[in-house]
């Protein structure tokens, strides 16, 4: 390789590097011009300039031994196909759930009319454990070969998460051992190719709450007195954008076959180019979508950011409490929540820019707290809302509360413009009841919610049932089931 057609590469390697991650290196069978080049640059360059020679299979290091004896490499060209399988219009989903998500997975398939199976028959998938605590998961592969997979992926429980990654991977590719290789405890099936090769058809995780929304970036940090802060320009230490990374991992491609198999496919996909499903991720109401969509750009997922308010606001109109748009006013906690939905207020509400207000945030110090004023946006101007009405009614609303103080504090500067005797209605509206994730928080928040009276109404979605569940019987509180939401999704 000349110099400068090597320099060239380089700076093209620096901007194509993302091709990396996305499997096409991965047992490559490398010959000796190839390895020069990796050798002059570096691993990381070399395998960032081999992705820019003309595109071609990636292979294995092996051959495929098939039945008849021929010989083939087993190689795929993408890290997963665009087009579902061939199962995927010809059979029902199958909906799957880690434990915590069971009764949204319930009613989702009772929406969606899909099988179910009982006690007798067994689970659809197996989370145990082994006595030392390890992660023991099993699947029922003949009712996930060739199906369309709706996988609710629940990030609360981190306890699961291993477990509901790995099952992931598993169905992208997954192999049958042959039944002659039960002699053996199932020891020998890979080493002489006897097994099957199954995938389900397509696959769609929903997550309905995205626990590491808020670190989707990174800050510079600097250690002050023990303390960290980044409000230094110099800092040295930098966050882990786990909200990119876990989004990452769970788009990663499923694995190759163990070879010299597999000996045949089970769902009547390519095995020679690899076929993997296409996998999409369904997000509901993120909190910073953009993001999140383009750290896994480049590993073929497809990316869904579907928002519930727009869903909720038809549910809120079409409802006996709506008092219609002259004497309705949509409130939202800060700025950012106005810039979020007030495009969907106008078109499902048709509320006019003086009925959808928000509250300014206040910074002292490290506290953050809300400016005691209502305002709004008209033609381009700042107006202010200094009073309400007996016959107003004011719904706050916002995508999740880690305390429920911001959404409160705004029901209480509500009653504070109240004209005099007047008591408008308030009700409050937040897509996840995140709560620390702890009871107590919850209890205390509910406590609030009576002593601002029986004219202030919570309500909320089953996102994060630790939560929502401890709310379930209150008169002051309605929990919406993202079932009907997913579905509409989904189908």
């Amino acid at each position: 390789l000349k110099p400068s057609w090597l320099g060239d590469r380089l700076v093209q390697a620096r901007q194509l590097s993302a091709r990396v991650s996305a499997g096409h290196f991965g047992a490559m069978a490398y010959d000796k011009k190839h390895l020069a080049a990796a050798g002059l640059v570096g691993a990381a360059a070399g395998a960032a300039a081999l992705a820019l020679l003309p595109r071609r299979a990636v292979e294995v290091d092996r051959p495929l031994r098939t039945k008849s004896g021929k010989q083939v490499a087993l190689h795929c060209e993408e890290p997963r196909a665009d087009v579902a399988g061939k199962g995927s219009s010809e059979f029902k989903p199958v909906v799957i759930a880690s434990p915590g998500l069971k009764d949204l997975a319930h009613h989702l398939s009772v929406r969606l009319g899909v099988e179910e199976f009982g006690e007798e028959d067994g689970p659809t998938i197996s989370l145990d454990r082994f006595k030392s605590n390890d992660p023991n998961t099993k699947f029922n592969w003949k009712r996930v070969v060739g199906r369309r997979i709706i996988f609710l992926f629940d990030t609360v429980d981190q306890e699961r998460l291993f477990e509901q990654l790995s099952l992931l991977q598993a169905l992208q590719g997954f192999a049958v051992p042959d039944c002659d290789d039960l002699g053996t405890k199932w020891k020998t099936y890979v080493e002489r190719g006897i097994y099957a090769w199954g995938r389900a058809s397509h696959i769609t995780v929903v997550i309905p709450w995205y626990r590491p929304c808020q670190m989707e970036r990174t800050s510079r940090w600097h250690l002050d007195g023990g303390k960290w802060t980044n409000s230094n320009p110099q800092g040295e230490w930098l966050d882990v954008p786990t909200g990119q990374y876990l989004a990452r991992l769970l788009c990663t491609p499923g694995s190759v076959p163990p070879l010299p198999g597999p000996s045949s496919s089970m769902d009547g996909m390519p095995l020679v180019p690899l076929w993997r499903p296409p996998l999409e991720l369904l997000f509901i109401e993120l909190h910073e979508e953009v993001p999140i969509r383009r750290s896994v750009s480049d590993l073929g997922a497809t990316i869904r950011t579907e928002r519930f308010v727009p869903f909720f606001l038809d549910k809120f109109q079409a409802s006996e409490a709506y008092p219609g748009k002259e004497s309705c006013f949509v409130l939202f906690p800060d700025r950012g929540a106005y810039d979020r939905y007030c495009n969907s207020v106008r078109g499902r509400l048709g509320l006019s820019p003086k009925h959808i207000l928000y509250i300014k945030k206040t910074r002292v110090g490290e506290s953050i707290g809300q400016e005691q004023k209502l305002f709004f946006e008209d033609r381009g101007s700042t107006g202010e809302k200094t009073s309400f009405a007996s016959t107003d009614h004011v719904l706050i609303i916002d995508d999740f509360t880690n305390s429920g103080s911001t959404l409160l504090g705004a029901a209480n500067l509500v009653a504070k413009l109240a004209e005099k005797d007047a008591k408008p209605r308030v009700s409050i509206f937040v897509s996840h009841l995140v709560a620390a994730y702890d009871p107590k928080v919850v209890t205390g928040l509910l406590t609030k919610l009576r002593d601002l009276g029986p004219q202030t109404r919570f309500m909320t979605t089953d996102s994060i049932p630790m939560t929502t569940d401890l709310l379930r019987g209150d008169p002051q509180v309605e929990v919406f089931p993202l079932a009907d939401f997913i579905a509409t999704m989904v189908l």
